[in-house]
């Protein structure tokens, strides 16, 4: 990082009236992936992940702009936050400015520690020595790197690596993080939530290590891009006695926006694939399974189900003859049945169409593929210019978090969406779409 672009950030945060972890004035202030990282939403995900040692003293060395620090500071009783260069030294006060649990030194200032957090350029054998010494005699040192060459360093400086965590795409903004079981465990899950691989560890040391990670816990992940904080959620995968489920909570627990909202969901865990994963390998049978959602949102409406919004083809598994809804943390108060289908098939149409999906008309357009769709469960084509109203009215407040000031916004998703509609189907071939437990990135404009 440039010492201009160091520079910048620091008059951001000191200008920002809004300097928490959740901070959507900061999320959506940076104009490139240096000022982003830093600001975003998900800078702390990786400390999320963990369970945190309660009215904690934390050491944190390494404290960058304050990303890490501010959330420790939101959740510890007291955080030392060590960082040597006055530029970013001066960006951490200024984001931490409200937190009286928070202090930053050019050094660590004292002992006893419940926990440690270091950056990868700080963890030498010297530097970790002196924070083993720190340690409180339950303390726990968390590592976060992108180099498996820590673990020996680490070692020698009588800090065995107790539980190595992988971290999606990378420890400093991660999307999953996971321990390795769960490749072997649920590999479709595993590959579903990750939508990569891991650049990034978190290696957990130290006597109090093992409480950081429970046994049962196998992965961690998160929606926090591109979305505004009262729509940020994680989901934990966890093992049960049955097999294991994906239980999944807002960040912030917010009112609903304009009758929009998140809510929590729990899902078993079922080795089957989504529709739009059969739909890729077997085309034919489209009018089966369209017409087998169709009817399953009709029942789960029936049943009083409240979260119908995300009720789409990608958020439905097929597990046999049996169609299981996943997923469903999107709550919609304006949406009913009618809605919910159009919805799903405009969504069905845009992943399709990402696929270049074999059974599409050779020259057909998105919109052409949508209102065949349509079709075929009894929609008119018309249906789509509704569809698409309503998904950007969607999509514009889950971005921003207000239906207030949004027109500038509005009008580029729109924008957005109008060229996907567009496009040719067959010109586009991307890998196949969904994968087990769908990450619900449903909305193409807003991600």
């Amino acid at each position: 990082m440039t010492s201009e672009t160091a520079r910048l950030l620091t008059t951001l945060l000191s200008l920002a009236e809004d300097t928490g972890s959740l901070s959507d004035e900061l999320h959506f202030a940076g104009w490139d992936a240096a000022e982003r990282v830093p600001l975003d939403h998900g800078a702390a995900n990786v400390l999320r992940a963990l369970v945190l040692p309660k009215a904690a003293k934390v050491l944190e060395v390494g404290a960058g702009f304050g990303g890490l620090t501010r959330y420790l500071g939101e959740v510890s009783a007291t955080v030392h936050a060590v960082e040597a260069d006055p530029v970013r030294a001066a960006a951490v006060r200024f984001r931490t400015r409200d937190l009286d649990t928070v202090s930053v030194h050019d050094r660590p200032p004292s002992t006893g520690y419940d926990l440690a957090v270091i950056q990868q350029p700080y963890a030498t054998r010297g530097l970790l020595e002196s924070v083993r010494e720190r340690l409180a005699p339950m303390g726990a040192v968390v590592v976060l790197t992108s180099s498996r060459g820590v673990a020996g360093t680490l070692t020698a400086a009588g800090l065995e690596v107790q539980r190595e965590l992988l971290c999606s795409p990378g420890h400093e903004v991660a999307r999953a993080v996971r321990s390795e079981r769960i490749d072997t465990e649920l590999p479709r899950l595993s590959a579903a939530i990750t939508g990569g691989p891991a650049n990034g560890l978190a290696l957990l040391c130290g006597p109090g290590a093992a409480a950081l990670w429970p046994a049962f816990r196998l992965a961690t992940y998160f929606n926090t891009a591109e979305r505004a904080a009262f729509a940020c959620t994680r989901a934990d995968v966890v093992r049960t006695g049955e097999g294991a489920e994906v239980r999944r909570v807002p960040l912030v627990p917010s009112p609903p926006v304009a009758g929009i909202s998140v809510g929590p969901c729990t899902d078993k865990v079922y080795d089957a694939p989504t529709m739009v994963e059969v739909l890729l390998d077997e085309p034919e049978r489209v009018a089966e399974l369209l017409t087998g959602w169709r009817d399953l949102v009709r029942a789960e409406a029936d049943r009083g189900v409240e979260a119908l919004w995300d009720l789409l083809p990608h958020n439905v598994l097929v597990d046999g003859p049996v169609l299981r809804p996943i997923d469903l943390e999107w709550r919609h108060a304006g949406a009913g049945v009618s809605e919910v289908i159009e919805r799903g098939v405009l969504v069905l149409a845009d992943k399709l169409t990402d696929a270049g999906w074999s059974a599409a008309a050779g020259d057909g357009s998105m919109r052409d593929l949508a209102g065949w769709l349509g079709v075929l469960i009894g929609l008119h084509p018309s249906f789509v210019d509704g569809a698409l109203e309503r998904e950007v009215a969607f999509s514009t407040i889950g971005s921003c978090g207000t239906a207030h000031g949004t027109d500038e916004v509005r009008a580029a998703i729109a924008g957005i969406w109008r060229k996907r509609l567009a496009r040719t189907v067959h010109e586009y071939r991307s890998p196949k779409v969904g994968a087990g437990v769908a990450a619900n990135e449903d909305e193409v404009a807003k991600r």
